[in-house]
């Protein structure tokens, strides 16, 4: 099994170089990953902020949600991901302090894989506020249908990346 051309997309993704939308509208970073787990960071703003000055809940979900995807990207071959990529169906919040946004400097999302099976996917994740747990998450993913040459191009990734996509 080889996870070379996943481990290449983690990489660029990582040093930005291909960055999902979601993840530029909200500053989101991948800043670690590994088999199975990945982690996600932003900066607290208080843009980010409900009218009482919390960091609003979606936002917490939305960096959650993106390192417990890129921790299931993890799990999936090099054959895998020339097929398929995984998705969130549903996904569970529990918050459990609020999160002032003038007092806070950086969110920080750590997730891992629960089990992989052959179509789903559970994950983890704990959401932190400068180091204390703000947050629990967890989620199921579905496998489906992925064409990595194309969402390379689509971001700006070189003509070597896409060439190592045919591969």
């Amino acid at each position: 099994m080889s996870y070379e051309f996943v481990d290449q997309m983690m990489e660029q993704n990582k040093s930005g170089e291909l960055r999902s939308p979601v993840s530029k509208t909200f500053e989101m970073r991948l800043v670690e990953f590994g088999r199975g787990e990945a982690v996600y960071e932003m900066d607290a703003s208080e843009r980010l902020a409900n009218p009482l000055g919390v960091i609003q809940g979606g936002v917490a979900t939305a960096l959650a949600d993106a390192a417990m995807a890129a921790a299931t990207t993890t799990v999936l071959t090099d054959e895998e991901i020339q097929q398929s990529a995984i998705t969130t169906i549903d996904i569970f919040a529990r918050f459990i302090r609020p999160v002032n946004a003038k007092k806070v400097e950086r969110l920080r999302a750590e997730a891992k894989v629960v089990r992989a099976g052959g179509r789903l996917v559970w994950a983890e994740a704990d959401v932190m506020a400068d180091d204390q747990v703000v947050g629990k998450f967890a989620s199921t993913g579905i496998r489906v249908a992925f064409d990595p040459a194309s969402y390379i191009a689509d971001r700006g990734g070189s003509d070597n990346d896409r060439s190592n996509s045919d591969a």
